[in-house]
């Protein structure tokens, strides 16, 4: 499913060979557990807009108003807005959050971050720019059926990190921006909440024909807007989980490349993002409580072994997370992406 597409299961049954009707079953016994199974991962890039990892410092006192803050471009404090998720975390900032600001209005967003320091709502930032992130499925060969558990390879994932030849690249993807208009968003957005609705369910939520649903979606995957679906299956409940991102600088290219393919059977790494510029990537771990400090002993290993020249980490609160899907409302078929800069001033003014 995660290949072609989370409603294509004749598909996915001719591939694994597995029967339809059984195939449709057990997929159906796992959407019953979760509340959406898929999500539609778009790639922002190719509808004009930069993904950018924002990470903030809040004056003690402030932390719910810096919350606010970082919602307000373009949609107010409790609009829509290029916001994609905002959390708190711990470590050497109080804010994690994801913006996809269109490319145009880049320096505008900067200023509007260098605003809130000047306001004194926050004490620091750092603003990272990244291709889009790529979910890592779970790897499920370390896990035993029989025991129903998960085993840690850390030896192995050592010595493939150091020195297996790359099967893998990851490199920055080059700016191409596709023709869409406002209905090909609206799409997106709805497949980002749930990816497995039909093309009859979104018509109906769109007030248009499912013919038309279908012509524009085909437009989507052709040009690799609607390429990627996230699934959501993990290996461990959130309760009994530690959530961390993590910035890897690499000594050289090869390095990065042989981490990015040991990374996809390293089952506790959720999403993995390209740093453009830089021999450097950004991952979001969820791995078990117990196994925290052997995750860190891992990328410490990793230094001493001239692979990585440095990390850093925060500690993600999920119980704070706030998440939203694209947003249509802020592009218009004839002037593009909006951007009021007076108006998002006057919002953060206001807080």
């Amino acid at each position: 499913m995660a290949k072609v597409g989370p409603r294509n299961l004749l598909e996915v049954s001719r591939l694994t060979g597995i029967p339809f009707t059984t195939v449709h079953h057990r997929v159906a016994a796992v959407e019953s557990k979760v509340t959406e199974l898929a999500r539609l991962h778009p790639n922002v890039a190719k509808l004009g807009l930069v993904r950018l990892v924002v990470l903030v410092a809040a004056k003690a006192g402030l932390e719910d108003l810096v919350t606010q803050a970082l919602r307000i471009p373009e949609g107010g404090r409790e609009g829509r807005g290029y916001w994609r998720v905002v959390e708190r975390c711990e470590g050497a900032f109080t804010h994690h959050s994801i913006q996809i600001i269109p490319v145009q209005f880049l320096q505008h967003f900067r200023e509007y971050i260098s605003t809130m320091r000047a306001m004194n709502l926050i004490k620091s930032f750092r603003i990272v720019r990244t291709d889009d992130s790529r979910q890592i499925f779970p790897d499920f060969s370390s896990y035993s059926s029989g025991s129903g558990e998960w085993v840690f390879e850390w030896d192995g994932w050592l010595q493939a990190a150091k020195s297996a030849a790359p099967a893998e690249t990851i490199k920055d993807s080059k700016p191409e921006v596709v023709g869409f208009k406002r209905v090909d968003l609206e799409i997106i957005a709805n497949l980002e909440v749930n990816g497995s609705k039909s093309f009859m369910e979104l018509a109906e939520r769109m007030k248009v024909s499912p013919s038309i649903v279908k012509y524009h979606y085909d437009k989507l995957r052709a040009c690799g807007v609607a390429g990627a679906f996230d699934f959501q299956v993990w290996p461990y409940p959130a309760e009994v989980s530690s959530f961390h991102e993590v910035m890897l600088d690499f000594t050289d290219k090869e390095s990065m490349n042989r981490f990015f393919s040991v990374s996809k059977k390293l089952f506790f790494l959720q999403q993995v993002a390209k740093v453009l510029g830089r021999n450097s990537l950004i991952v979001r771990s969820r791995i078990v409580n117990s196994q925290v400090e052997n995750l860190f002993g891992f990328f410490s290993e990793l230094v001493n072994a001239g692979q990585l020249v440095s990390y850093s980490s925060v500690r993600i609160n999920m119980g704070s997370r706030l998440a939203q899907t694209v947003s249509p409302e802020l592009f218009d078929d004839v002037s593009g992406w909006q951007w009021d800069v007076y108006r998002n001033l006057l919002e953060l003014n206001k807080l």
